[in-house]
């Protein structure tokens, strides 16, 4: 009778045995036990550490391939809870990163969101080098949510790296910093490609406000410069003009909170430049002019001599390619912010007569200078044409273009100032200006007006 007794407990010992083996909700309660006991414990046991993590990637694994939910939302909040507390292996967030991408596989996008949000209390407990991995990971998860056009879910990407960057850490601030602005660049860039303008708005805010308030982002120029550069490519692709507006936006403020610093400025104007040369091949496309002029507001910015000799330079190159491609009328937009920016500056020039700037007067011979060079170089395609006439044939265009006219007086003066300079001699004056009367009739300087210039 008693062995009877005794055999049948053994039976109820290995029916519970395997139940608790293949019950996902007593391996939790199990679960929480071991945490919470070993949360109490003054002197933890790594092994037994080891174990705990182990066990509950095991659950979150059998719980996916069961579509057990609860279970598995359950035990990555005991994650959260045991990383807070840290409880943590050596490669704990590519263990983690793998479930998200398993999960992102199976097409479960709650669990991966759940995954993101582990992330927030594993990196407190990180080393500066696993920081900087951790970052990685969850770009990759981002990229492929993108992938899987789960938008949402690259968002909480987005969201959770910000966090990180946000977090007030002298020991890590660099390396994290530029692997955050590495990763934000990428799936900035993604956003963009899939059109999601709410979440690329988001982003660029809340970038600028942890950017600003870092003490190392100024030792950053070069990172943010290409960072930004990436984004514009992608958006005269998408030749979006309001998305460039977001992106001038932030600029100014890095600029005004001195994250940009003159040297930073100047890397910044090399990579608008190189922006502003794709965007030219588009002759539809109004963002290379609006580049060009976005680029003489930002040297204006800081007034710095160096950063005008680059911003001309470039505008100049930058208009070329436009006319070797276009021709001259149809490349005007883009010739335009030269032509006003030597506009305003003759105003300001012959405004204020009784003293004298050397620096704007000088910067309006180098824009002078810029401006015959592209117009020499336009008539020199055009075989049969001269420089002369091409000044003639700007400022018809110029008149054609209402829109851009803000002064026809002012236009003219500046057009005429071109071709003052262009003509030394009396003679070749007189044999241009007889042929077109409406351009050179009536001369707009006066005799004091141009003993000042030099014409």
């Amino acid at each position: 009778m008693f062995w009877m007794i005794g055999i049948s407990s053994v039976v109820v010992f290995i029916i519970l045995g395997w139940y608790y083996l293949h019950n996902l909700d007593w391996q939790i309660k199990f679960l929480i036990a071991r945490l919470n006991k070993m949360i109490r414990c003054q002197k933890r046991d790594r092994q037994a550490i080891k174990s705990l993590l182990k066990d509950s990637y095991t659950i979150i694994n059998k719980g996916m391939v069961c579509n057990h939910s609860t279970a598995v939302y359950q035990t990555l909040d005991l994650l959260k809870l045991a990383f807070g507390h840290g409880l943590v292996r050596s490669g704990e967030s590519g263990r983690l990163m793998a479930i998200g991408i398993s999960a992102l596989n199976n097409n479960k996008p709650d669990v991966v969101g759940f995954v993101v949000d582990a992330f927030r209390p594993l990196v407190r407990q990180l080393s500066p080098d696993d920081v900087v991995i951790a970052i990685n990971q969850l770009t990759l998860i981002g990229v492929i949510s993108f992938k899987k056009k789960q938008n949402f879910l690259a968002a909480k990407v987005v969201d959770c790296i910000l966090f990180i960057m946000e977090q007030p850490d002298e020991s890590v601030e660099r390396k994290k910093m530029v692997a955050a602005i590495k990763a934000l660049k990428v799936l900035g860039v993604l956003s963009l490609r899939r059109r999601d303008t709410g979440l690329f708005r988001e982003l660029n805010i809340r970038l600028s406000t942890c950017l600003i308030s870092s003490c190392k982002a100024d030792d950053m120029t070069t990172e943010i410069s290409s960072m930004l550069a990436a984004w514009l490519h992608r958006i005269i692709w998408l030749n979006e003009t309001v998305l460039f507006t977001v992106i001038t936006d932030m600029i100014f403020n890095l600029i005004g909170a001195d994250v940009l610093t003159d040297d930073g400025i100047e890397v910044m104007i090399d990579e608008l430049g190189n922006v502003a040369a794709s965007a030219c091949l588009n002759p539809n496309s109004p963002l290379a002019s609006l580049i060009l002029e976005f680029m003489f507001r930002l040297a204006n910015e800081r007034k710095n001599d160096r950063h005008w000799t680059r911003v001309v330079t470039i505008a100049g190159r930058v208009a070329k390619l436009a006319i070797y491609r276009h021709g001259l009328a149809a490349a005007f937009t883009i010739i335009h912010p030269l032509l006003e920016f030597g506009r305003n500056l003759l105003w300001a020039e012959l405004k204020f007569i009784e003293s004298v700037d050397k620096i704007r007067q000088r910067l309006l011979f180098r824009v002078v200078r810029e401006s015959l060079l592209i117009l020499s170089y336009c008539a020199r395609l055009n075989l049969l044409g001269s420089t002369e006439e091409t000044i003639v044939d700007v400022f018809k265009c110029w008149m054609g273009h209402s829109e851009l006219m803000i002064n026809q007086k002012s236009a003219k003066k500046y057009c005429q100032l071109l071709l003052l300079f262009w003509l030394k001699n009396k003679r070749q004056m007189k044999r241009t200006l007889s042929y077109d009367p409406e351009f050179i009739e009536p001369i707009l300087f006066s005799s004091s007006e141009r003993r000042r210039l030099g014409i």
